[in-house]
């Protein structure tokens, strides 16, 4: 497991959040990226809250409650503590965050997400998303309205219709359940990296290097194409 975190080249503050939990003992290992936004300088806020509260939950639940039901309480009780921070303090009124993340029990693993963060399969083939965006144009695209190319250089496609506080949505994740085969990844990864990289080169790049370096490639991959955005990668590479 390793993960990277910059604030780009086009920002003055960083308000993504990750945290990397391996299986120490406790029986599972997860990984999280929160990318926050809105309210006063509060974006990093909300991600801070997420992060805390669904590792926090995650560690003193994992044995009381399934895989699902437990990411599941751990999203929504994110959403309401950021949206109970926005309530005692108004200058970060409007805050939220995007979450994605990973749980995992040795090769089978669970991926819930909230919004545009994204989760990849690195197989020996491609990069795969293995997450949908919850987007207003990515709806019009599962409704077949509009196309992905056209999706692509949508006005609006970066507008989000899911997401953790911001006071309008409770959280609600997308819950996925697989298995990881010996030799692959996942990619955890904020729309700072999704945006400006894609799927080939983010699969060439993981190919060529170990977990570290090639988190840390991933992030200079999109600040060479700019960096409009924070930047957040995780990879865990299942190697046995």
């Amino acid at each position: 497991m390793a993960g990277a975190c910059d604030t780009g080249m086009s920002r003055e503050h960083n308000e993504d959040a990750i945290a990397l939990v391996p299986d120490d003992g406790r029986g599972y290992y997860l990984a999280i990226v929160c990318d926050g936004m809105g309210g006063h300088n509060a974006g990093e806020v909300a991600s801070a809250i997420a992060v805390d509260t669904v590792t926090n939950y995650i560690d003193a639940n994992f044995r009381l409650l399934g895989p699902r039901e437990l990411l599941y309480h751990a999203f929504v009780l994110a959403s309401q503590r950021i949206t109970q921070h926005t309530q005692d303090d108004p200058d970060t009124h409007g805050m939220g965050c995007t979450a994605v993340m990973v749980m995992g029990v040795r090769e089978k693993m669970w991926v819930a997400h909230s919004g545009d963060s994204r989760a990849y399969l690195v197989d020996k083939r491609a990069a795969t998303p293995i997450t949908l965006d919850h987007t207003m144009v990515q709806e019009l695209v599962t409704k077949g309205v509009i196309t992905k190319e056209q999706a692509a250089v949508h006005p609006y496609r970066g507008r989000i219709s899911r997401c953790l506080g911001h006071g309008k949505s409770k959280g609600v994740p997308d819950i996925n359940a697989g298995l990881i085969a010996i030799g692959d990844n996942i990619l955890l990864c904020s729309d700072g990296l999704s945006d400006v990289v894609d799927p080939p080169e983010i699969h060439e790049i993981i190919a060529r290097h170990s977990a570290e370096n090639a988190v840390r490639e991933l992030v200079a991959a999109a600040n060479d194409q700019g960096g409009p955005d924070n930047i957040s990668a995780v990879l865990l590479r299942r190697t046995l």
